[in-house]
């Protein structure tokens, strides 16, 4: 990229920047040569800058940074306030960014999502651009989203910290309810209903909650969620994602992120001590399996460990 491009607020070249001081056609050839990348129009980020290993959320929020220096005063709200907050989704984020609309109607044209207004917003800083606060972020995002998408996002914001490096909780179950009683009824409140039924402190990931909504759908009995136990002979004691006290059978779901992020020698030493934990555990419960994201999203692979590990069905096959 040209040296006498300087990268502005949040790490973006802006159009206009490149205009004062008559540098547009270096902005083009920095374009054209892959160096700059456009998120927004008149808004350009380095191309070696992001966390690939996060592209769509990273892609969201940059584009929700990129609104916020072209709009007026805007305050983001679900979809995109969720990004800006480093809450996840299941699904595909969109390419759209989401402002809360100044009345109670929303409206769209290229690229903007206005949503109406449910009251008193009073915004929160976050990231250098204003956000709705997290309580009404996740209910604008169930006006709009996937019940996986809002309950993982919510799982997510309510998760208690179990280690001294984990973040504090964004919010209580609490809170978030009571400004959902204050605000309805509004369109989309029996989702967040849904939502409340099923949120939990309790989730380390989307995976973990997505399961859980798998399990009810196909009317398994729901299992406790970090069940501890304790594993003398490695002087820890684990907690299990899914225990099945009626079976005597536990699960986890865990991602192959932590295994391709490392380098060959850390991956090797994970899995051994996976491995270890893993057969630690299985000395202690009758039944005990594993699945990933493929697994999930094919279906049927997770149904049939939870078959062979007799986790009972308690309900027929639901809708959610």
């Amino acid at each position: 990229m040209d040296s006498r491009l300087h990268p502005g607020p949040h790490g973006f070249v802006l159009w206009r920047d490149a205009v004062a001081v008559g540098l547009v056609e270096a902005l083009r050839t920095s374009v054209r040569r892959g160096e700059l990348v456009r998120v927004r129009r008149g808004v350009y980020r380095p191309a070696n800058t992001g966390d690939p290993r996060q592209f769509g959320a990273q892609r969201h929020a940059d584009l929700v940074k990129a609104a916020a220096l072209t709009l007026e005063r805007p305050v983001f709200t679900a979809y995109s306030a969720a990004a800006v907050l480093g809450l996840p989704l299941i699904s595909r984020w969109p390419t759209s960014v989401y402002v809360a609309s100044a009345t109670a109607h929303g409206g769209r044209r290229s690229g903007l999502v206005q949503v109406g207004r449910l009251g008193d917003e009073r915004p929160v800083f976050v990231e250098g651009v204003l956000t709705t606060s997290i309580e009404v972020t996740l209910i604008q995002l169930a006006r709009l989203a996937s019940l996986r998408d809002v309950l993982a996002a919510t799982d997510a914001a309510l998760r208690a910290p179990r280690y001294s490096r984990d973040r504090p909780a964004m919010t209580t179950i609490e809170r978030l309810r009571a400004v959902h009683e204050q605000r309805r009824p509004y369109r989309g409140c029996r989702r967040m209903d849904a939502v409340l039924e099923r949120a939990t402190d309790q989730s380390d990931s989307p995976l973990e909650t997505d399961s859980r909504l798998l399990f009810e759908h196909y009317g398994y009995a729901q299992p406790a969620l970090q069940h501890p136990i304790a594993l003398p002979e490695m002087g820890v004691v684990a907690r299990l994602d899914f225990y099945w006290s009626e079976a005597d059978a536990a699960a986890e779901a865990d991602g192959r992120g932590k295994y391709r992020r490392a380098s060959v020698r850390e991956s090797a030493d994970t899995v051994i001590a996976e491995k270890d934990r893993e057969n630690a555990i299985r000395r202690r419960v009758r039944a005990f399996d594993r699945w990933d994201w493929t697994d999930r999203r094919a279906v049927e692979p997770v149904l049939h460990r939870l078959d062979a590990m007799r986790i009972p069905r308690v309900r027929p096959v639901s809708v959610l």
